[in-house]
């Protein structure tokens, strides 16, 4: 078994008790039993330009690293998102993760979110498939070109990823929104407004890697937006993503924000495990969590539905 990565975050409270949270987003992989890319061929580039150098992160991280890093924080229960698995052969990562679940995992990951391909001809098929496993609960999809598709494609504007989306209700699946762009808010916004029964959920604030006025600026009338519609949750998460670096100053606005707008009842938490890990410690992420939902005065009930009950409830876990 290979050792856990390194954090680059410091933890000065390791022994500092929390709530019961749910981790709502975290990865593992084993190079072993299944191809990552991004992880095992050369650096991708269009993810370094998300995460900075990923190096000390290309290597296992199975559930007991995981667990090792959660150390003594209560997570009741953990959802994982997709890891970008061979794009060719999306389900052998959840019938991996379910393996997990039934043995070493003692049930974790309690929720599975898979890769899938909407745009995909065979795409129903694969959908049925992921959903044979007992904790699959969604589906995680690119909404930009990503890093295979031509540079003009738009998924909302494709006859047949749309026809599959549809999909997704039938199955009682969430749909992890994956980095939509700024162009694309109001055929998203479209979309949720046609699709009133399908949850959106929206990872690392909502914000992504666009941070330039105009673009925050369209974030929070997103927001607004968003939190209107009544099918849309967002995610603190992802703090990584302003740098190795980062500090709560920097993520504070952010994230009250989020909260101010969105309210207790449409957030849920999640670490980015093991990627966020080149930034912080597992603590330090919850911690900053913990102490930004003081700044902005939630209180006990408050808390519990963000770090814990709201996960629970829409990811059916």
């Amino acid at each position: 078994m290979t050792t856990s990565p390194q954090t680059r975050g410091t933890d000065p409270q390791e022994n500092v008790t929390l709530e019961d949270l749910v981790d709502s987003h975290f990865h593992i992989w084993d190079l072993n039993k299944n191809y990552y890319p991004w992880l095992t061929d050369k650096i991708s580039q269009n993810v370094a330009k998300v995460t900075g150098d990923y190096r000390s992160i290309r290597q296992d991280y199975l559930i007991d690293h995981f667990r090792a890093d959660i150390g003594s924080l209560n997570v009741v229960a953990a959802v994982h998102v997709q890891a970008d698995a061979d794009p060719k052969d999306s389900v052998n990562e959840t019938a991996w993760l379910q393996s997990v679940a039934d043995s070493t995992g003692n049930g974790m990951p309690q929720g599975i979110v898979a890769r899938g391909d909407l745009s995909a001809p065979d795409a129903a098929e694969i959908i049925m498939a992921h959903c044979q496993y007992a904790n699959m609960r969604g589906m995680r999809v690119e909404m930009h070109p990503g890093l295979n598709a031509a540079p003009d494609y738009d998924p909302l504007k494709d006859e047949t990823w749309l026809r599959n989306f549809a999909l997704l209700r039938e199955h009682g699946l969430v749909f992890e929104v994956r980095a939509a762009s700024p162009e694309q808010t109001d055929g998203l916004i479209r979309l949720m407004r046609e699709h009133p029964d399908t949850t959106f959920i929206f990872p690392h604030l909502g914000l992504s890697i666009w941070r330039d006025e105009d673009s925050v600026a369209a974030w929070k009338r997103n927001l607004q937006v968003y939190r209107e519609l009544g099918n849309v949750y967002v995610k603190l998460s992802g703090y990584g993503l302003f740098g190795l670096g980062w500090t709560i100053e920097e993520v504070r606005p952010y994230v009250l924000e989020c909260i101010d707008t969105m309210g207790p009842d449409r957030l849920v938490c999640g670490s980015n495990y093991p990627v966020d890990s080149m930034a912080a410690s597992y603590h330090r992420i919850w911690e900053t969590h913990s102490a930004l939902l003081d700044d902005a005065g939630c209180d006990s009930a408050e808390r519990r539905l963000i770090l814990r009950d709201n996960a629970m409830n829409v990811y059916r876990l």
